[in-house]
């Protein structure tokens, strides 16, 4: 008879779960996207000439949303502030500067234009959800706690996208060559 505790570690298959958690500075641009690839894939025995070679463990990943200066969530934080002040010049420059920041980095990791495009959309799609969020905080001058973590949580899910579609690429790229 297994106790609740050995019950507790096992997962699909009766294999165990590990799970990695990347901060912001891990996914702070191109580069750090690219490198936290390489470790998922090591973890999960991939390489350029094994493209799907059994795993002995179930893999969970967490990331933050892109760090940098200045990090994401600190500037979704700061777009509810400016729309609670109703500083609509700098509300604006916000959301370009989180728009160009992550833009930026789908040029540097997807080579198919029809990839980056898909993200770029999703990405102007939240954008516009956000704006429409900060409208009532605008006005109704009101920096709701739940408001800006609803609004601040829209980084990770962007990470989180930007990741997977990377991995796929990868994996895509590796049965390519194969």
């Amino acid at each position: 008879e297994e106790s609740l505790e050995e019950e507790s570690v096992v997962g699909f298959g009766k294999l165990q779960w590990e799970v990695h958690k990347f901060g912001g500075t891990s996914v702070q641009n191109a580069e750090c996207f690219e490198n936290v690839a390489n470790i998922i894939e090591e973890q999960i025995n991939i390489s350029s000439q094994n493209c799907a070679e059994p795993c002995d463990k179930n893999l969970a990943v967490v990331v933050s949303a892109m760090g940098g200066k200045p990090k994401t969530t600190d500037l979704l934080l700061s777009c509810v502030k400016a729309a609670a002040n109703r500083d609509y010049v700098e509300l604006e420059n916000l959301l370009n500067f989180i728009t160009e920041k992550h833009f930026t980095c789908l040029v540097s990791l997807f080579s198919s234009e029809a990839e980056r495009n898909r993200l770029k959309k999703i990405i102007k799609g939240d954008l516009n959800d956000i704006r429409d969020i900060l409208k009532t905080v605008s006005l109704m001058k009101w920096q709701a706690s739940r408001i800006s973590e609803l609004v601040s949580s829209y980084g990770e899910i962007w990470s989180a996208q930007i990741l997977t579609s990377l991995l796929k690429q990868r994996a895509n790229e590796r049965v390519s060559n194969s």
